[in-house]
């Protein structure tokens, strides 16, 4: 029976973690495979090339060692493992997924904060290390998303936590309240 990409994403990605906290490399290989996420998400060729079936293993090692030449030993025999056992078109997936483990390792989360202006990153910061501190969180890292139509405030989705704090769903519970007064 075929693995799944998610069953292959969560397998690998945590062989990966667990073998970076066994080596005490956790922040170092986060690190090195967000670059390599943001390499490979602006240029998707390497990801089909080295999952091709056409090229052979040899072509394909080549074309790896020069990508790979400045990671770790630990990335570069996880990328050689991947190619090894042709699993390399799961790898953002496996990342996202050593990401995640991560991010719980270290008590951090992601999310959006949506708002009707652009936020700076200093405004960011503050509503995050805010929120972090109401949460027992060491760190939540915010992506702000501009929506003119919430008027003003900020809605802020953590997983699976939403806080909407926006006059438009101020305006929205003032108005059924009125409604439902009279």
């Amino acid at each position: 029976m075929a693995l799944s990409r998610e069953e292959v994403a969560a397998r690998y990605g945590a062989a990966m973690f667990g073998y970076a906290k066994d080596m005490k490399v956790l922040d170092s290989v986060q690190e090195e495979l967000q670059a390599l996420k943001e390499a490979v998400n602006e240029n998707p060729t390497i990801i089909r090339v080295l999952s091709n079936p056409i090229l052979n293993s040899i072509e394909k090692k080549k074309i790896l060692s020069e990508i790979e030449k400045d990671f770790s030993n630990e990335v570069q025999s996880f990328l050689n493992l991947l190619l090894d056992y042709d699993r390399f078109s799961d790898l953002v997936e496996i990342i996202d997924c050593y990401s995640d483990l991560y991010d719980q390792e270290k008590s951090i989360a992601a999310g959006v904060a949506t708002t009707a202006v652009k936020l700076d990153e200093d405004q960011l910061k503050r509503l995050g290390d805010s929120y972090a501190s109401k949460y027992h969180l060491k760190s939540l890292r915010l992506k702000n998303q501009v929506d003119p139509s919430i008027i003003g405030g900020v809605i802020l989705q953590v997983k699976d936590r939403v806080i909407d704090g926006s006059v438009k769903n101020k305006l929205k519970k003032i108005r059924a309240q009125l409604v439902e007064d009279n």
